[in-house]
């Protein structure tokens, strides 16, 4: 008998298994369709959704997992990356995409024209949320993530190639695009998992 102990191996699944609730990609869903619909009402309105999104949609997410997932499968507490690294990491990403941008924007000879940079603006939005969507996919596991990030790059480019730039209604399209199977598969991962996972039942003394 092999006395080793896979700590690795028994990570992930744990891990894995914290993200196969469906919740993250119902809050993600819900926090998109939030901003989009902020930016439809009035430009102005966006920071301060993306403010109460960060500010209660985390508590939210925390409460529905204490109530859902941790009855199922335990608590698990995941190993978060050094903060001062995924910060860095962040900043580099979306300074990539933002650099992208501008280049596309030089490419195309309109870079004090500012229909360009409504036009482009998609682009940015696509890469800057696929980066999250591929972190998320590489803590977890799950190939639902990778396609979420695929889907968020290509509709980013489309709606920055056919977009006239007369407005930003290409990033408000861009995120109702990715809220939509985000809400559809969080709905069914929840619901799948509810069914294959019982509420455990604590052990009684008798």
């Amino acid at each position: 008998m092999n006395g080793n102990i896979d700590v690795g191996g028994i990570d992930r699944r744990a891990r894995t298994a914290g993200y196969d609730d469906g919740l993250l990609e119902i809050f993600a869903a819900t926090a998109l369709l939030t901003i989009a619909l902020a930016w439809i009402v009035n430009a102005a309105f966006v920071g301060i959704a993306a403010a109460f999104v960060v500010l209660l949609g985390w508590k939210a997410f925390d409460r529905a997992k204490a109530l859902i997932t941790y009855p199922r499968i335990g608590y698990y507490r995941e190993r978060s990356d050094e903060p001062k690294r995924t910060a860095r990491g962040i900043l580099l990403f979306i300074g990539g995409a933002f650099l992208l941008m501008v280049l596309v924007i030089l490419i195309s000879g309109g870079l004090a024209d500012p229909t360009e940079w409504r036009r482009a603006a998609p682009l940015m939005s696509g890469i800057s949320l696929a980066g999250g969507f591929w972190y998320t996919a590489d803590r977890s596991g799950l190939l639902r993530y990778r396609l979420i990030a695929g889907l968020s790059v290509v509709s980013g480019v489309l709606l920055w190639w056919f977009g006239s730039g007369e407005s930003y209604v290409g990033v408000v399209w861009h995120l109702v695009i990715l809220s939509v199977p985000l809400a559809l598969v969080g709905i069914w991962s929840l619901a799948r998992f509810i069914r294959t996972h019982p509420v455990q039942e604590l052990p009684t003394d008798g």
